[in-house]
């Protein structure tokens, strides 16, 4: 049996021009995760990693602290698979159709920007819009350069990779995974058999800096522990806890 530690990176820059990168706040939280891996005296055998850069600012912190204690650094595996999905491009692709769809919503993304409860609101609509859509391009207005993702090709592509290390991965090891909210819900859905609608409100609650533990042996495989932020809780500070 193997265990999957399914790592959610830190807090990035919400509401600056460039989300992916890490706040002030977000590197001390990777090194406080760091710290918890160092006093666990957790090593992992294998690291894969999504792409993005607040993936790789996350796990820098831990590869920092292995290479000052001058322990091993593992081959780290950097997968596309585990990318979070373009949420800003199926925004800008779903909200003028819904408007379409439900004129008054305008008002509510218009709200978006200036208040947090708003921004949720409109949010959640809009994924749960898209979670539901085959094609969420079908109109032939305002449709992006890039299309997004639909909901059916991201929860594969996230999948894939999961089931790629499952394959490959020996028994006995212990096996990081540097992501995002979303994927870590995909593979809690593939655990538990979640429906579409629960896995996305699933991501909503996923903590930044958070460790969730899969176990697996051959196909099978189990949620052991969920969204574990203690070692940012026990810093007594509640600023550390955050979810965007």
């Amino acid at each position: 049996m193997s265990t999957l530690y399914l790592i959610r990176h830190s807090q990035a820059s919400f509401g600056k021009a460039d989300y992916d990168c890490l706040s002030d706040l977000g590197q001390a939280q990777s090194k406080i995760l760091a710290d918890h891996f160092h006093n666990l005296e957790l090593e992992f055998d294998t690291i894969y990693s999504g792409s993005l850069l607040r993936h790789e600012q996350t796990l820098t912190a831990y590869l920092d602290n292995l290479a000052a204690s001058g322990k091993k650094i593992p081959f780290v595996h950097k997968n596309e698979a585990f990318n979070e999905y373009d949420s800003e491009n199926i925004l800008k692709t779903l909200i003028p159709e819904m408007i379409r769809e439900e004129p008054a919503f305008e008002a509510e993304v218009t709200m978006m920007f200036s208040d947090k409860r708003s921004f949720q609101m409109v949010y959640e609509k809009v994924m749960r819009k898209w979670i539901n859509s085959a094609n969420p391009t079908k109109s032939s207005e305002n449709k992006p350069k890039n299309k997004p993702e639909t909901w059916k090709t991201y929860s594969d592509r996230v999948r894939t990779g999961l089931n790629e290390i499952m394959a490959t991965e020996d028994t006995g090891k212990k096996i990081a995974v540097y992501t995002s909210g979303g994927p870590i819900s995909v593979c809690i859905q593939k655990a538990l058999n979640l429906s579409d609608e629960n896995t996305l409100q699933l991501t909503w609650q996923i903590m930044n800096a958070s460790v969730t533990r899969l176990i697996y042996s051959g196909n099978r495989l189990a949620l052991s522990e969920f969204n574990n932020a203690t070692h940012l809780a026990l810093k007594k500070d509640s600023k550390l806890i955050t979810y965007r």
